[in-house]
């Protein structure tokens, strides 16, 4: 990673993004662009009002923050829209990453056009990392939620540009079919656990063969195979683990069916259970 951008709202939120965005910054040498969008809607008095003063609070943090060892950071202040202008800087500059901090919940806003997260994930391809905790270190134990298809094997290989030395954890969830009609009788009990163990040996050949496509090597990794809905089996494992770091694979699924599917990365992006990474695929 060469080119991160951190997209700023000024609040308390991503003061903890930006502290993130300049440590990966330093521990990549890489450049830094940080920006913040000025709601396009403002009277133009008060738009280059907030433009200025928005300038001088990005300016002391980031000096605060590179007392020590100075990373090249640059600051852009623009009039617009966020999600789209946040999108265009990440093209314009060729970003590698987008840094958000959380957002502020909104529920009836959410529900119409969704956070801000979801909607630069929806329309870009650069990867984005949510950052919800305050930085005290590297990530050093990172979980990365696999189905094993494109889309989680593109975010295990993103993963590791962080540190392929840190703890990876793979989780894949699944659920066993016609499970409700197999338990009730003795002997259906028994069927049940010959058919549980059959597809829980089909799922580990599944996780052997999506190692195997993998790129990267990392010395430590651990597979977790987990019944139950992806996202209660990534949470569990949130709460096990206490990874520093989620990693989540998406696709570029848009539209009406999108809006009423929905997807486990975005449902977890509503409600972030520690850092979180979600990349996308086509």
């Amino acid at each position: 990673m060469k080119r991160l951008l951190m997209a700023t709202d000024l609040s308390p939120r991503s003061d903890r993004a930006l502290d993130r965005a300049v440590a990966l910054a330093r521990g990549h040498d890489a450049d830094l662009c940080v920006v913040h969008v000025v709601d396009e809607d403002l009277p133009a008095s008060v738009a280059e009002a907030q433009e200025t003063a928005a300038r001088d609070v990005m300016r002391a943090h980031i000096d605060s923050l590179n007392k020590e060892a100075a990373v090249p950071v640059s600051i852009e202040v623009v009039i617009g829209r966020t999600y789209v202008d946040v999108l265009e800087m990440a093209e314009r500059i060729e970003a590698d990453l987008i840094i958000l901090g959380t957002h502020r919940e909104d529920s009836v806003m959410d529900m119409f056009r969704g956070t801000t997260a979801e909607r630069i994930i929806r329309a870009g391809d650069t990867p984005v990392l949510l950052v919800r905790d305050r930085v005290l270190a590297p990530y050093r134990r990172i979980m990365v939620a696999v189905d094993f298809s494109v889309y989680s094997r593109r975010a295990f290989e993103f993963a590791t540009r962080f540190d392929p030395r840190a703890e990876f954890h793979l989780v894949h969830a699944y659920e066993v079919p016609f499970k409700g009609f197999l338990y009730g009788h003795t002997t259906r009990r028994e069927v049940s656990k010959q058919h549980e163990r059959q597809l829980q040996s089909m799922i580990e050949e599944e996780m052997a063969a999506f190692l195997g496509t993998l790129e990267t090597k990392v010395p430590r990794l651990e597979r977790v195979l987990q019944e139950g809905s992806p996202q209660e089996v990534i949470r569990r494992q949130v709460t096990r683990l206490k990874p520093d770091l989620l990693v989540l694979g998406t696709h570029g699924r848009t539209g009406v069916a999108h809006a009423i599917l929905g997807s486990v990365a975005e449902d977890l992006l509503k409600a972030p259970p520690c850092d979180v990474l979600a990349v996308k695929a086509w």
